[in-house]
């Protein structure tokens, strides 16, 4: 009888950002607390004395890892009174894509320089926070079909959103309630109606406005980096840090 062993191996730090970093603790230290931050790849390079190209994809690599992805809180159905809206950020080109086979050339128009993506957001009466990119520069109809669906929101729920059509569709599909308030008549009652979409949306433009050099290839590493710090601010940088290395 013969055993036949495969030659993969496993260990504790498999998806994890440490995982083959040659990076000492306080290196790493110096990535998550600027980051958190809003400082540059080139500020985190002088602290932890790295590369500036080192510091950007570490940087990267912590943002997307499984492990920022456990220390977020537990996210459940959107349910009960949810507030749902599209907002805007600025993607920032740099540099002229030189290859034209560039898949990110189509995204983009000839000469283009900053243009917007499209962030769907939404949150409801549990505070449980939804936001995603569309990876568009401005909310469409497959992409609603697609991904704002029963398996997001609870049916027999409550959508109060602002006058886009394409939320029709969402309240449609999850058999829900929908409430509309036109924005540009009165600020604000559309406020009051909208106050706790608007606060996040607020909180992520004010996050996201310290970094350069955003992408649509990108974009959602940042949007999970702004959902840890919003949901820990309570806590100091040395126990975010903690969390993140242990899952605490």
């Amino acid at each position: 009888m013969h055993q036949v062993y495969c030659k993969s191996s496993f260990d504790a730090l498999r998806n994890h950002f440490l995982h083959w970093s040659h990076l000492s603790h306080e290196q790493w230290d110096w990535i998550i607390w600027l980051s958190l931050l809003g400082q540059s790849a080139y500020t985190i390079s002088q602290f932890a004395k790295i590369s500036k190209t080192s510091a950007w994809f570490n940087r990267q690599k912590f943002m997307k890892s499984s492990q920022l992805a456990k220390t977020q809180k537990p996210f459940t159905k959107l349910k009960g009174r949810i507030e749902i809206d599209e907002t805007f950020i600025k993607e920032i080109h740099k540099g002229n894509f030189k290859n034209p086979d560039d898949p990110r050339k189509k995204w983009i128009e000839e000469n283009a320089k900053d243009l917007n993506c499209c962030i769907e957001m939404a949150i409801d009466e549990n505070k449980n926070i939804y936001a995603q990119t569309t990876n568009t520069k401005r909310l469409t109809k497959k992409w609603v079909q697609e991904n704002l669906t029963s398996k997001l929101i609870e049916e027999k729920s409550i959508i109060v959103c602002d006058m886009q059509i394409l939320y029709d569709t969402v309240a449609k599909q999850t058999k829900c309630t929908l409430k509309k308030f036109k924005s540009k008549e009165n600020k604000e009652l559309n406020y009051k109606n909208l106050s706790n979409i608007s606060k996040i949306q607020s909180s992520l433009k004010e996050f996201i406005t310290h970094y350069h050099g955003i992408g649509f290839t990108n974009i959602q590493n940042y949007l999970n980096l702004w959902k840890f710090k919003y949901q820990h601010y309570k806590i100091s940088p040395y126990a975010k840090s903690e969390a993140l290395y242990f899952s605490l």
